[in-house]
């Protein structure tokens, strides 16, 4: 039996953070090991000067990549070296500036590093034109007499595929010159975000004063307490909406950004440029949008039951998170949440669990949150360090599952940068969260597993219902609203705060249906997710939850063979193209199938949580 839950009744949400600390209070062993990747600054100073000689040094190879598979294969190590080492400077200054936005060190030093990043485009944008100008034939040829060079066969495909979107020298000096500039946007709006904004303090669950905060968000959105969930939603949301002139003018900033690429290089659209990248093909796209909209009345019904459920007068936005049982609550401290996240993956094998422990205790997580710290939560690091996590853990069951998701990427992160060349090392962004998603899954099965009380039972069908609704239905819903806004944008039609509201509100509403009330400031919503500034990356949360859905399945039915493929994917990184790495796992992306098993989940788990309301009298 599972011991970590309890039911503080409805006057006190357990998990509710009362003081938000400094860094300087937390304990040692809380905090991420920044110091595995340089002792301190001084050290991350000398390794900059050095890297940016190298950098520099990158553009003396330039005129060699034609002259034979020596020199072509010495200049490609010289670049993936300086772009390893880049990326650790990189990924240090990026840790220290998200541990306190306050400070002006780690901002500068981001920046500075960001500028290196830059310098390196430049250096090196003359390498694909090049390239692309020896002939493939002559390439396969050296390949054949040298199998070092032959390593690189995946890369050499993959480029050559794109070569038609392949600038000339110049142009790629140029755009690479942009860099810095290009990110401006998502930079300001980071900032904006996570630094400058001030929100309210409202009265919380006990009566007494809650100054809110970003990265209490879900928090406050799962109190029983509606006025508090009014309070938070209003606070917190009206915080954003205060500031929709500049986060409009932002965000065009960044669509505009994307829509340059898109003319430079000659794509069809936005959409087509950012799923090439992977040799994404836009049916799969357009598939993830057709069949969830096809399972629209089931999140339709969901919001029935929980209009029943909650005997409301409709369910408005801060409804959408709230529990099904008043006053339920999980309360878990963070060694219990690394306990239950190992025995939860132990389906996977020794060897992975055995990974993930060394994990936990090498400190690649920073657990709480502190005044200043990034909101959210991430997995972070390169190929020269150890993985990264970030955390704002408030000790709440969404906590554990974001825990076990973060980990899933750095696990993923490990197992490639563990098995592959730098160059084939990272993996693409549409592979990227199914790892995370399995983790979740598993989670999720070991938990209710271990529950057998109804009240705890109803309440972690309603956390799974949840995971799915956010990660599903509600990512694809952020998908569409991006792809309406690229639309708009190229063509032409002005990304004001009121338009962009106004495409958002329209799309909300279609989604939740008719027991769903859509409140004015809910337009504004779409100001406080970061994730629109990353170019068409929220749908692959569905599409992986979809793949990973299959994937945990079989592991846990005991198929043969369904553990050693899901590793064998796990450590490939970029060897392959993502659809066909999938499909080494067994799963076929280009099908509607892997969304439609995700859908009958989703309803099994409605079905099963409408019979236990029933039993309990809590339906109507």
């Amino acid at each position: 039996m599972l011991n970590v839950l309890s039911f503080s009744g409805s006057a006190a949400l357990g998990a509710e953070p009362q003081k938000v600390r400094e860094r300087s209070e937390i304990e040692t062993e809380s905090l991420w090991k920044t110091e595995d990747i340089f002792p301190n600054t001084k050290a991350w100073e000398a390794e900059y000067a050095a890297v940016e000689k190298v950098v520099t040094a990158l553009e003396e190879l330039k005129g060699t990549l034609g002259q034979g598979a020596d020199k072509l294969l010495a200049a490609l190590k010289a670049r993936d070296d300086a772009a390893a080492r880049l990326e650790r400077v990189y990924v240090y200054s990026s840790l220290l500036a998200d541990e306190d936005t306050r400070k002006d060190q780690g901002q500068r030093m981001k920046s500075r590093s960001r500028s290196l990043a830059v310098a390196y485009g430049r250096s090196t944008s003359w390498m694909e034109p090049e390239l692309t100008a020896v002939p493939f034939d002559r390439i396969e040829s050296w390949m054949g007499k040298n199998a070092d060079l032959a390593l690189y066969r995946q890369y050499f495909d993959d480029l050559f595929r794109q070569k038609k979107h392949i600038l000339s020298e110049r142009e790629e000096e140029l755009m690479a010159l942009a860099g810095e500039v290009r990110s401006v946007p998502h930079t300001a709006y980071n900032l904006l975000a996570n630094a400058d904004l001030k929100f309210p303090t409202i009265k919380g669950e006990d009566g007494a004063d809650f100054e809110l905060s970003d990265s209490a968000f879900y928090v406050m959105m799962r109190s029983p307490k509606r006025e508090v969930r009014k309070a938070s939603y209003e606070g917190i949301v009206g915080a954003y909406a205060d500031v929709r002139n500049t986060a409009a003018a932002l965000l065009n900033g960044a669509i505009q950004n994307h829509i340059f690429s898109v003319k430079a290089r000659g794509y069809e659209s936005c959409l087509a440029a950012a799923l090439d990248g992977g040799n994404i093909p836009v049916e799969v796209y357009n598939t993830l949008v057709k069949t969830v909209n096809e399972g629209l009345p089931l999140l339709h019904r969901y919001q029935q039951i929980r209009n029943k459920a909650l005997k409301l007068d409709g369910v408005h936005a801060y409804d959408l998170f709230a529990p099904l049982i008043t006053g339920a609550t999980m309360e878990v401290s963070y060694p219990i949440a690394v306990d239950m996240t190992l025995t939860a993956v132990a389906p996977l094998g020794d060897e992975y669990v055995t990974a993930l422990k060394k994990g936990f205790d090498s400190r690649w997580v920073d657990v709480y949150p502190t005044k200043g710290k990034r909101s959210g939560a991430y997995s972070s690091g390169t190929f020269l360090t150890q993985p990264y996590v970030l955390l704002n853990f408030h000790g709440g069951y969404e906590d554990v599952s974001t825990l076990a998701h973060e980990m899933g990427h750095s696990m993923h992160s490990y197992f490639s940068r563990g098995n592959q060349p730098y160059v084939y090392s990272d993996y693409d962004i549409f592979c990227a969260e199914v790892a995370s998603t399995c983790n979740e899954i598993l989670l999720q099965h070991y938990v209710l597993e271990q529950t057998k009380d109804p009240r705890q039972k109803l309440y972690l069908l309603c956390e799974f219902l949840e995971g799915i609704r956010g990660t599903v239905f509600r990512q694809t819903m952020f998908s569409e609203f991006e792809q309406r806004i690229h639309e708009m944008a190229e063509q032409g039609q002005p990304l004001t705060a009121d338009a962009l509201g106004a495409a958002y509100g329209e799309i909300v509403k279609r989604y939740y249906g008719s027991d769903y009330v859509h409140d004015e400031l809910v337009d504004k919503y779409w100001i406080r997710i970061p994730h629109f500034y990353y170019n068409f990356y929220v749908y692959k949360y569905a599409t992986s939850y979809c793949a990973a859905s299959n994937i945990a399945r079989r592991i846990l039915d005991g198929e043969p063979g369904a553990v050693e493929a899901y590793l064998t994917f796990l450590k490939s990184g970029s060897s392959k193209y993502p659809v066909a790495l999938l499909k080494g796992a067994g799963v076929d992306m280009m099908s509607p199938e892997p969304v439609r098993d995700a859908m009958k989940i989703f309803e099994g788990l409605l079905d099963q949580t409408e019979e236990l309301l029933g039993q309990m009298g809590t339906k109507g």
